[in-house]
C-alpha cells in the first residue's frame, strides 16, 4: 500500500467479495482477468471501473490481483478521469480507454515495489496521460480546499461545522452543500476517511492498531474497526494485524500533512 496525502494506492488480491463505501472516488483495475462489481441489482463484469465517493459497491475480484487507487478527495481526479471511460453502469464508470497502460504500470509496481516518491511520480504521469486523452474538465472551489486543509490539520478534533464555515466564509447550510458537491461525501465522512489515512501512516511507522486508532482521533479500537470495515469492507486486522503480509510504503515526510 502506498498512502499519499493526495491519493492512496493498494496493490494485492481480494480473496473474498467486499462491500465498500470509500471516502474518495476510487479507480479499480484488475491486473488479471475480469472482475465483478455490483452497486444495485445484478453484477457487472469488467476489467476496470471508477466508483464515486460514498457509493456502496460490492467488489468481487475472484482472487485476482487488483489495483485500488483512491483518487484526490476534492474530486478533481474523478471529474477528469470520467472523460477517460467507455461507459457506465449502476452509477459506476466502466472500462478505461487507456486500460492496458494502467494495467501494465500497476503490474510493474506490484511485481517490483519501488520507493514512495517513484511510485507517486509514475501514478502522476499515468493519470496525466489518461487525462490528456479524455474529454472532461474540472475545477476546485478554493473555499472547500481551505476547509479540507483545516480538517487535515486538526484531524484529531471534531471541529464544529460552524467553525469550518467561518474558515470558508460561508453559511453552515451552504458549506454543507458545497462540500458534498465538491468531494462527494459529507464533512463527517471525509473527517473519518482522513483519520483512517492517518492511522495507516501510524501503522506504517510501526504502531499497533490500538495506538494507531487513538492517535488518529478514534475513541477506541472497536470504533475504529467498525468505521474501517464500513468503508473498506474488511476489518483493519485483516490487512494490518499480526502475521499479515501487507507492506505500507510510507511517503516522504514532506508529503505527510
Amino acid at each position: 500500500m502506498y498512502p499519499w496525502s493526495k491519493r492512496t494506492l493498494f496493490l494485492g488480491s481480494l480473496p473474498e467479495p467486499v462491500q465498500v463505501a470509500y471516502g474518495a472516488a476510487t479507480l479499480v483495475v484488475s491486473l488479471g482477468g475480469a472482475i465483478f462489481f455490483s452497486a444495485a441489482k445484478g453484477s457487472v463484469r469488467c476489467h476496470s471501473f471508477v466508483i464515486p465517493a460514498g457509493l456502496s459497491v460490492t467488489i468481487d475480484a475472484r482472487s485476482e490481483v487488483v489495483a485500488i487507487c483512491h483518487l484526490d478527495v476534492l474530486g478533481e481526479d474523478y471529474l477528469r478521469i470520467s472523460g477517460c471511460l467507455r461507459g457506465a453502469s449502476q452509477g459506476v464508470g466502466i472500462e478505461l480507454r487507456e486500460e492496458a497502460d494502467f494495467k501494465a504500470e500497476f503490474t510493474a509496481l506490484h511485481s517490483q515495489p519501488v520507493s514512495s516518491d517513484d511510485a507517486c511520480q509514475r501514478l502522476d504521469r499515468l493519470l496525466d496521460y489518461a487525462y490528456a486523452n479524455g474529454d472532461s474538465t474540472s475545477s476546485i472551489d478554493g473555499r472547500i480546499t481551505q476547509v479540507v486543509a483545516r480538517i487535515r490539520q486538526c484531524f484529531q478534533e471534531n471541529l464544529p461545522v460552524g467553525t469550518l464555515a467561518e474558515v470558508a466564509e460561508l453559511s453552515v447550510p451552504r458549506l454543507v452543500q458545497l462540500f458534498k458537491l465538491q468531494t462527494g461525501v459529507p464533512i463527517r465522512r471525509f473527517r473519518l476517511w482522513h483519520r483512517m489515512y492517518e492511522s495507516v501512516i501510524s501503522i506504517g511507522r510501526g504502531e499497533n492498531l490500538t495506538t494507531a486508532a487513538l492517535d488518529a482521533g478514534f475513541s477506541d479500537l472497536p470504533h475504529y474497526s467498525n468505521y474501517f470495515c464500513s468503508m473498506w469492507g474488511v476489518p483493519p486486522s485483516r490487512l494490518f494485524g499480526k502475521g499479515m503480509q501487507a507492506r505500507i510504503v510510507l511517503p516522504s515526510e514532506r508529503d505527510i500533512p
